[in-house]
């Protein structure tokens, strides 16, 4: 006689139900993967509830109650494509997994005992998806299979010994997560995380903060356990139904270790999460293949390389003074045949004028195109120095536009009048320096956060852009509303668009942006928009905050229970004054053949500069602005927003984004589901 095989499958499917938090064709089953709390707390309820259900019937007449009711058939089914979905999720976990165990390997040496730990863990999880899979084979050929099948796998799961899916299990749970009796600080968990969060490659790959790789790595070991749990309570089934054994005391003290080796990975990673950071930033394309307009723009045109003869930079046309005595002036006119001739004048100011050599080439830029905002590729001296070196290199031949004279020259014999360097201060058509100062904010009304950030510039002006979603219950967001709020789109030039009040004008006066991480430490708030505003003619980010229920995924009154905050220290603070961080004779952003790595801390400002003189030719404005978007996978809560500088010492290096993932979303996690 065959065993009641179909009896124990159902449990299987029947704790699929209870672990399946949406039904089919609802949201994204990445919000599902999310709330591990939930899958533990219902599948440990669900298997106790199946077994005390099964408890009251005889041996020989075990069957799950609904399995006699009408329309089982049409039940299985949709428990069967459930369990699919659920597999599904699995097998890309999995993938994921192996990506970042794969990849944390490449920083070991292949004997280490890191190496080797991780190796472990990586065997130990394949055979038990594997058994898995035998398992999902067996309920698929349930009619067809022998009952020597059944037992064999059964015994293999539960036997004592140190073949037993109950020893692997063990083994498993004390190579990641240390003895029972450690706080976990040097388990093989928390090595992997804290090497997360010192691994620039890993942030990358994964688009993580290291609190979120955290939180998935535990959930991706805690299904495994799940699903060794559920072999487990399927085997002492098999067991029961073939008359080996009532197995309650077994079955009790399974479920206790489970509940043991839970709780122990729960302490473990509650203290880890208790001290690695929540944000996170974006890196560099990767293999540098970085483009202007798609993963970086500029500045332009704010402070460039100027060649002009000091007999034009004073109203009496004298040559009496040095170049350097042309701090803060104006191009006052241009003598015949001068070289200010046969270049387009700076109709700005110009600022820190110094003198190089008497007489040299200047290799104008061909600007036919819009997006090139150069004056120069390079400038030659006679004496051999060349300003703009690597521009210079670049060319194969000579100067495309036919290198331009231009030679000091001698007043009444007793004067020499000089050309000058100066850098050109100049606003008009092909100067893009300007910062919208309008609030964004998300569709708080419909209960939409902020969920990412990136910045954009469109119409000659950078927007901070935000990007939305729909908040969920437990802290979640519903993936498939995620959207960037659209921009607000100006004409500075319009009559009705003023600076000061809808964007800032940078100036050699006020180019400044402040360098802060705007962040709370209270799991009541959510982040729900973004602004700009000038300080002490410094750009200074706020971050708008909004009371929100974790439990119902609900803004709480938004029109009321929001607020602004920032930074407001300045350089004269006199608690903590804000730190200038220094950009020394930069290269231009993108020549690094390093990715950048953030630079700049918490409370610092950067002012915009121009690039290095004899790299460069100060023809560009430094930092560039990255326009990646900034958005963790998936998308969460975000508990603030920033700005901060990054880039290689020597190089210009990028403004950016960074975001600050929910404050405390673990704890909250726990506590509302109740789990101890």
């Amino acid at each position: 006689m065959r065993l009641k095989f179909k009896a124990a499958m159902q449990l299987i499917i029947f704790v699929s139900t209870l672990i399946s938090l949406e039904p089919i064709g609802a949201l994204p089953i990445v919000n599902d993967a999310l709330d591990i709390i939930k899958l533990i707390h219902e599948v440990s309820n669900g298997v106790l509830t199946v077994w005390q259900l099964l408890g009251r019937r005889p041996i020989d007449h075990q069957k799950l109650p609904f399995m006699l009711e009408d329309g089982s058939s049409e039940i299985m089914n949709e428990l069967g494509q459930i369990s699919d979905k659920i597999q599904h999720a699995e097998e890309q976990q999995t993938e994921y997994f192996k990506l970042t165990i794969e990849t944390l390997k490449r920083d070991f040496h292949a004997e280490s005992l890191l190496s080797h730990k991780m190796s472990e863990v990586s065997d130990m999880t394949k055979m038990i998806k594997k058994r898995y899979r035998d398992m999902i084979e067996y309920q698929r050929s349930q009619e067809k299979l022998e009952n020597y099948t059944l037992i064999g796998f059964a015994e293999w799961c539960v036997k004592p010994g140190s073949n037993s899916l109950t020893y692997l299990v063990e083994v498993l749970h004390e190579t990641l997560f240390g003895e029972y009796e450690d706080n976990g600080n040097n388990s093989l968990f928390a090595q992997l995380v804290v090497n997360y969060e010192s691994d620039e490659d890993q942030i990358c790959a994964t688009h993580s903060s290291p609190q979120q790789f955290a939180y998935d790595l535990y959930t991706k070991m805690t299904l495994t356990e799940i699903k060794a749990y559920t072999m487990m309570e399927f085997s002492w089934m098999t067991l029961r139904d073939s008359g080996k054994g009532n197995f309650t005391l077994e079955m009790a003290l399974m479920h206790k270790n489970y509940q043991r080796r839970i709780e122990h990975s729960m302490k473990v990673l509650s203290d880890i999460m208790a001290r690695i950071e929540r944000v996170y930033w974006r890196c560099d394309p990767k293999n540098w293949q970085s483009r202007l307009g798609e993963t970086y723009d500029e500045v332009t045109r704010l402070l460039q390389g100027y060649v002009e003869n000091e007999v034009n930079l004073n109203s009496e046309s004298k040559c009496f003074d040095s170049c350097e005595d042309y701090v803060d002036v104006r191009t006052e006119r241009c003598l015949e045949n001068e070289f200010c001739n046969k270049q387009p004048k700076c109709l700005g100011r110009l600022h820190n004028c110094r003198f190089i050599e008497s007489d040299m080439t200047v290799c104008q830029t061909n600007n036919t195109t819009t997006s090139n905002s150069r004056r120069y590729d390079y400038i030659e001296y006679d004496n051999g120095r060349v300003l703009g070196k690597d521009c210079a290199a670049q060319q194969e031949s000579a100067c495309p536009t036919g290198g331009v004279r231009a030679e000091s020259w001698s007043r009444w014999m007793f004067w020499r009048c000089n050309y000058c360097l100066c850098l050109c201060d100049e606003d008009g058509p092909q100067s893009d320096r300007y910062f919208n100062l309008r609030d964004t904010i998300s569709d708080y009304k419909d209960d939409m956060i902020v969920t990412g950030a990136r910045f954009v510039k469109h119409q000659r002006v950078f927007h901070l852009q935000l990007q939305q979603g729909k908040l969920l219950p437990g802290g979640l967001i519903n993936q498939s509303t995620l959207a960037w709020i659209p921009l607000q789109s100006y004409d500075v030039s319009h009559v009705d668009i003023r600076n000061g009040y809808d964007y800032h004008k940078l100036t050699y006066d006020s180019r400044s942006l402040d360098l802060d991480e705007i962040s709370v430490e209270n799991d009541t708030l959510v982040v729900t928009g973004a602004r700009f505003r000038v300080v002490e003619k410094h750009l200074n980010l706020e971050v708008r905050f909004s009371s929100f229920n974790f439990t119902t995924g609900r803004l709480l009154r938004p029109e009321v229970n929001s607020f602004w905050l920032g930074n407001d220290k300045t350089t004269e603070h006199n608690d903590k004054p804000r730190q200038k961080l220094m950009l020394y004779d930069p290269q231009v952003s993108t020549k690094s053949s390093l990715s950048s790595l953030p630079l700049s801390k918490d409370n610092q400002y950067m002012e915009f500069v121009s690039s290095s003189v004899d790299k460069d030719a100060a023809q560009s404005t430094v930092p560039f602005i990255d326009i990646q978007d900034v958005v963790p996978n998936p998308a969460v809560p975000l508990s603030g927003l920033g700005i901060y500088h990054k880039g290689r010492k020597g190089f210009g290096g990028f403004f950016a984004p960074k975001i600050v993932t929910y404050y405390n979303f673990w704890k909250k996690l726990v506590k509302s589901h109740n789990y101890p």
